[in-house]
Formats: structure tokens, C-alpha cells, sequence
């Protein structure tokens, strides 16, 4: 405990150091991109090189790969490689790869498919979105679509778990009804408003006005007729 306490302290320590630094002379000279770049670097593979003395400290390889992750952003960023709007599409995607790292390294650890599921999701609908891929008026139908998806996948992986079908079947059918209506809603108001200017023309042209042969024959009154006597 004391070890990993020192370990600790250490690890920290030298972070703040280098950090602390690199800001002060930032206040004198304005330093490259990078210099920012290559400090992030060597300190995740430093703090990488500590983890893997013990790989009981998770939280070093935490640490680690977070600042190796936005050095590769701030890289890319400035090598114009990644443009500003897929910038949320690059971070929701670092986000995601520890939880599917921990699936996959363990499958016991279903849960943390979910959030990388979901982080995926999201982090390929903005870049969509930004791309001009997706327009605005279907991310409803990818939402839905995205939710289905998952519950097809379990009943594909076990055919008992045939309920897994009733809420994927119902918010992929309403994906699928709001596709449909988006798709068509640019032809239903001129064929509606062409179909009921028909309908008028028709009954102006087809409606027989009245004339006077058509006027009823004007009924006598019945008198009632006495018997001859």
C-alpha cells in the first residue's frame, strides 16, 4: 500500500512538473503546437511504463491513454487532418474505445458494451451531420433506428429471447414511418392538392343544372268524391 502510494505521488509529481513548466514559459514565449504535442506523448508513455511495472493500477492506463488520445487530436488537428466539426466525433470515439476494450478483454463485462454502443452512436450521427450526410430532418429516424439495433442483436444471439423483438420491432417500425413520411413529404401536398382540384373540376363539369323539364309537376289536390245517390 505504501508502494502504490509512493507510486502514486510520483506519477503526479512528475505530471504537475512538466505541465507546470511548459505553462510558465508559455507566458514568455508562445510555444508550437508541438512542443504540446510531444509533451503529452512522452508523459502517456511514461505513465504507461509505470502501469505496466504493476498492471493491478487500471487508473495509470486510464491516465495514460487519455493524454496519448488528445496528443493524437491536437496532431491531427494540426497537420488540418481533422477538421473542427469532427472534432466531437473524434472525442466521443476515444470516449467509447476503453469500454469496448474492456468488453472485449472480458466478456463477463457486458455492461460496458452499453455506453460504447452509445457513445458510437452519437459520435458517428455528428459526423454525419457535420459531413452533410445526415440531414436534420432524419436524425429522429436514425435515434430510433440506433435504439432497434440493439435489441435485433440480442435476439439474433439467442432466438428464446424473442422479446428483445417487441421493443426493436416497434422503434424500428416508427424509424422506418418517419423515413417514409420524410421521404414522401415533398410529393403527398402537391398530389393532395392536385387530387382535390380534380374532384372540383369534375363536379363543376359533371353537375347537370336543374332546368324547368326538371321542375315537378304540380300536384292537384284530391277531392274526396261523394256516391251518386
Amino acid at each position: 500500500m505504501e508502494l502504490q502510494t509512493r507510486k502514486l505521488r510520483i506519477v503526479y509529481g512528475a505530471l504537475l512538473i512538466l505541465f507546470g513548466g511548459l505553462l510558465l514559459v508559455e507566458t514568455f514565449i508562445d510555444l508550437s503546437a508541438w512542443v504540446w504535442i510531444g509533451a503529452l506523448t512522452i508523459a502517456g508513455l511514461g505513465v504507461y511504463a509505470v502501469y505496466a511495472t504493476d498492471r493491478s493500477e487500471r487508473w495509470l492506463l486510464v491516465l495514460s491513454y487519455t493524454m496519448l488520445a488528445i496528443a493524437l487530436m491536437v496532431a491531427l488537428i494540426t497537420l488540418d487532418v481533422l477538421q473542427d466539426s469532427f472534432v466531437a466525433t473524434y472525442v466521443l470515439t476515444a470516449i467509447a474505445l476503453p469500454f469496448l476494450y474492456v468488453y472485449l478483454s472480458d466478456r463477463t463485462h457486458w455492461w460496458a458494451i452499453i455506453p460504447a454502443y452509445i457513445l458510437l452512436a452519437i459520435g458517428v450521427m455528428v459526423g454525419l451531420i457535420e459531413g452533410g450526410i445526415l440531414d436534420d430532418n432524419l436524425v429522429a429516424t436514425y435515434v430510433l433506428l440506433s435504439v432497434a439495433i440493439p435489441f435485433f442483436v440480442i435476439y439474433a444471439r439467442d432466438r428464446k429471447q424473442w422479446w428483445a423483438l417487441i421493443p426493436g420491432g416497434i422503434t424500428g417500425l416508427i424509424g422506418l414511418a418517419l423515413f417514409v413520411a420524410e421521404a414522401a413529404a415533398e410529393y403527398i401536398v402537391p398530389a393532395v392538392l392536385i387530387i382535390v382540384g380534380a374532384w372540383v373540376l369534375i363536379r363543376q363539369f359533371t353537375r347537370r343544372e336543374p332546368t324547368a323539364m326538371d321542375a315537378p309537376e304540380p300536384v292537384e289536390p284530391e277531392t274526396d268524391q261523394l256516391p251518386a245517390e
